[in-house]
């Protein structure tokens, strides 16, 4: 099943679609990254719980330690059932 991500925190304008979209890619986990007009972050992932733990755990610790200029200090997840598309896809 698909889930639904809203980060927020200093997220926009920060490069953190890009960082989102290069974890995915990193880890090979299907999905896209969405500005909202809330000043939120949309991620959308095409993966099992267990992988979402795992994105969610390097979002946060920057294990990469790819270019991210913000930061997230929340994380909602929820489930999602329509198409994986977005700004950055994945």
């Amino acid at each position: 099943m698909a889930k639904e991500l809203i980060l927020s925190g200093r997220v926009q304008g920060v490069f953190c679609r890009n960082y989102c979209s290069k974890i995915g890619i990193k880890l090979g986990i299907k999905g896209s990254a969405t500005n909202l007009s809330d000043g939120t972050v949309q991620v959308l992932l095409l993966c099992d719980d267990k992988m979402v733990k795992t994105y969610v755990k390097t979002l946060k610790e920057n294990t990469f330690n790819l270019r991210f200029y913000g930061q997230i200090k929340n994380v909602e997840i929820h489930n999602y059932s329509g198409s994986i598309k977005g700004d950055y896809t994945f």
